[in-house]
């Protein structure tokens, strides 16, 4: 990008503080307890030192992202490094020296709008780098979603897996149950994650189970069934017992579905819903597919015995 008309620093942007934006996400305003002007401000109610938590940005009463790709939100405009190499001091008050800094006005920052179009965009010099652009509010919440350790989770089926039990053998013609077996808030939900902070943001997300898919495929590969278990029945309702010709209440093959004999490699599919929410305001919807889960059961054909 060329650089534009050079712009002197105005005296009031000059004089205030910058607030600073730390690594774990923690903005310090001001320290003389400077404010931001009058149409912004990223302060917060204690201006002498260090704020513990995230804070909250403000622009004409309304609150807006602490940082954007435009980068940190300065109480007036987003501020990033334009060149940290001034070429003509005499058009930076004599300055050769420490950067040259582009202010890029809110409405802008979200509009895209190029510098050239942008009404209050200006380029002036600092002696220090302003503060590194945080993560995006949509960055912090997948790395809620990743914190949340969403699974599968063990599969429960009725034969069960042979790995689990080398005899056991289901038969043909009856319902084939299926659970997750290690029902925990990462594998049934519903999950809540510990809030991620980051660029005076912090961002929560919950996930909820939305379905299992599930197959059963055959030794050479054909999908042999294919069901969906969704919502409250997504985790399934373990075997108890029961009369083995009744199917499962919430999710399972039925007998029509249980006709291949042999081993047959059982999948499971976890789908989840993530909603997640932000300090600024800003919120959303991340769909999540685990990693399949698999085992294998053997399914044989029933005999019967005639005698005379």
């Amino acid at each position: 990008m060329a650089l534009i008309a050079p712009v002197q620093v105005p005296a009031a942007i000059a004089d205030e503080c910058i607030p600073v934006t730390l690594p774990d996400g923690v903005v310090i305003p001001c320290e003389g307890g400077g404010g931001g002007g009058d149409e912004g401000g990223g302060g917060g109610d204690n201006p002498g030192g260090g704020v513990e938590g995230p804070q909250t940005c403000e622009f004409k009463g309304e609150e807006i992202s602490c940082s954007s790709s435009y980068g940190s939100w300065n109480g007036r405009c987003y501020e990033r490094v334009f060149s940290d190499n001034p070429q003509d001091g005499n058009d930076w008050e004599g300055h050769d020296d420490g950067f040259l800094v582009e202010c890029t006005p809110p409405e802008c920052a979200q509009n895209d709008t190029p510098p050239d179009n942008c009404d209050g965009y200006a380029v002036y010099w600092r002696p220090n780098a302003p503060a590194a652009a945080g993560p995006s509010a949509e960055e912090l919440a997948r790395r809620a979603v990743a914190a949340l350790n969403l699974s599968m989770g063990q599969i429960g089926s009725t034969p069960p897996a042979s790995s689990s039990n080398q005899d056991a053998v289901g038969a043909i013609g009856l319902p084939i149950w299926l659970w997750i077996a290690n029902p925990a808030e990462n594998t049934t939900g519903p999950i809540t994650s510990p809030p991620e902070v980051g660029g005076g943001l912090t961002v929560t997300a919950t996930g909820t189970l939305d379905r299992v898919e599930w197959t059963l495929t055959a030794a050479n590969g054909n999908t042999v069934g294919a069901i969906s278990c969704d919502g409250a029945n997504a985790p399934g309702t373990p075997y108890d017992g029961r009369n083995s010709a009744e199917p499962s209440p919430t999710c399972g093959f039925g007998a029509d579905l249980n006709s291949s004999p042999g081993t047959l490699t059982l999948t499971g599919t976890a789908h989840w819903v993530v909603e997640w929410q932000s300090s600024g305001g800003q919120g959303g919807q991340i769909l999540f597919t685990t990693p399949p889960n698999s085992t294998q059961i053997r399914i044989g054909e029933l005999q019967a015995l005639v005698r005379d």
